[in-house]
C-alpha cells in the first residue's frame, strides 16, 4: 500500500476565531463555508435520486455541529479535559467538520479518512473556517502518527466500518498519551428504530440479517450496486465494552446516561430535529419525567439511538 497522502492546512488563528464564531446547525453553515457547500453541490448530478443526495450532503454538513456536541459531552463527563492546547485526532473524519470545531476552540486537530475526495473537501472547509488542521488519507488500522501523539481520539460511527476492530483499538491506544481519552459512538443494531430503519441505508429489518444476506439484499435486491455495501456487523454495547477492555481502556461514563443527555440536547435544538418531528420534540422537551423515570429511560435506550462511550487509556 502506498504511503498515505497528507494535507496540512496552516492558517493563523486569532482569539476571535476561537471564541466568537457562532454555532451552526446541520442546515445552516452557508455564512461560513459557501465554497465548501458549492463543492458538495457539484456532486449532485452524479446521484440518481435527489433525496439520497440530500441525505449524503446533510451527513457531511452536520459534522461541524457534531464537533460541538463532542465538546459539550466531554465538558459534562470529563470536566478536566480542555480543548485549548489538546492534541485531537478524528478517525473517519469525513469532511473534517469535527476537527475544525476543535481547532476553533484552540486544539491541535488532525483527521484521517479513507476517501481522498473527503480529505480535499476538508482542506477547503478548513481554509474557509481559517483554522490549521492536519488531514491525511489512510486507514484506522495503520495510523500514520507516532506513539502518544494525541490526548483525545474521536471514533464516531466508524467502528462498524473498519476491517479489523481489535487492531483499530490497539492503534488508537498506541497513539494516545498515557491517560488519553477515546470518544466512541456506534449505532445500536437491535434498537427498535434500527430494526425498523437501519442506521446506514434506512432499510427495514436489515440489522436482523446475517451480514452476507445484508450485502446481497442491499446490493442485488435494493439496487445498491455490487461492492457498495460498506458496513460490517454492527457491534452491540456488550461487544464494544469487551473490545475496549481487551484493548486496555477503562470506561468513564454510563452509555445509557450519555444517550439520554444526547437526546435531550438534540430536541432542544430545532435545527437538529428532522422535519415533521419538531412537534414531538417540543412536547418531549417539556416532559421532565420522560428523562428521569426508570421505565421511560429504559424504553428510550432500547428503542432508539446510539451507544456512546468515553474511555481512558490504561497504563
Amino acid at each position: 500500500m502506498s504511503a498515505p497522502r497528507t494535507r496540512i492546512i496552516h492558517r493563523k488563528q486569532t482569539l476571535s476565531s476561537q471564541t466568537e464564531r457562532p454555532r451552526f446547525t446541520r442546515t445552516d453553515t452557508s455564512q461560513v463555508e459557501p465554497r465548501y457547500l458549492q463543492r458538495l453541490e457539484e456532486e449532485r448530478a452524479g446521484w440518481w435520486k435527489a433525496q439520497n443526495f440530500e441525505q449524503w450532503k446533510n451527513l457531511y454538513v452536520s459534522e461541524y455541529a457534531r464537533g460541538f456536541l463532542v465538546l459539550d459531552t466531554l465538558r459534562r463527563y470529563v470536566p478536566a479535559f480542555r480543548a485549548e492546547g489538546a492534541r485531537v485526532l478524528d478517525i473517519g473524519c469525513g469532511d473534517a467538520g469535527v476537527p475544525i470545531a476543535f481547532a476553533e476552540r484552540g486544539a491541535h486537530a488532525a483527521g484521517i479518512e479513507v476517501s481522498q475526495a473527503s480529505v480535499d473537501r476538508g482542506a477547503l472547509r478548513a481554509d474557509e473556517h481559517g483554522v490549521s488542521i492536519d488531514l491525511r488519507q489512510g486507514f484506522a488500522e495503520a495510523l500514520p502518527w507516532g506513539d502518544s501523539s494525541f490526548d483525545l481520539v474521536v471514533l464516531d460511527n466508524v467502528l462498524e466500518h473498519v476491517n479489523d476492530r481489535a487492531k483499530t483499538l490497539r492503534e488508537i491506544r498506541r497513539v494516545l498519551a498515557p491517560d488519553g481519552l477515546l470518544y466512541l459512538v456506534t449505532p445500536k443494531p437491535f434498537a427498535l428504530a434500527s430494526i425498523a430503519s437501519d442506521p446506514h441505508y434506512q432499510l427495514a429489518g436489515l440489522t436482523l440479517m446475517p451480514r452476507a444476506l445484508q450485502v446481497w439484499y442491499f446490493e442485488r435486491v435494493r439496487g445498491g450496486g455490487r461492492g457498495n455495501y460498506g458496513v460490517g456487523v454492527i457491534p452491540t454495547r456488550a461487544g464494544v465494552r469487551k473490545l475496549l477492555r481487551q484493548a486496555g481502556f477503562a470506561e468513564l461514563a454510563d452509555p445509557r446516561q450519555m444517550w439520554i443527555d444526547y437526546l435531550r440536547g438534540r430536541i432542544a435544538e430545532p435545527g437538529e430535529v428532522r422535519p415533521g418531528k419538531q412537534g414531538l420534540a417540543r412536547w418531549l422537551g417539556r416532559q421532565e419525567w420522560v428523562f428521569t423515570n426508570p421505565a421511560t429511560r429504559l424504553l428510550l435506550d432500547v428503542g432508539m439511538g446510539s451507544n456512546f462511550f468515553i474511555a481512558r487509556r490504561g497504563g
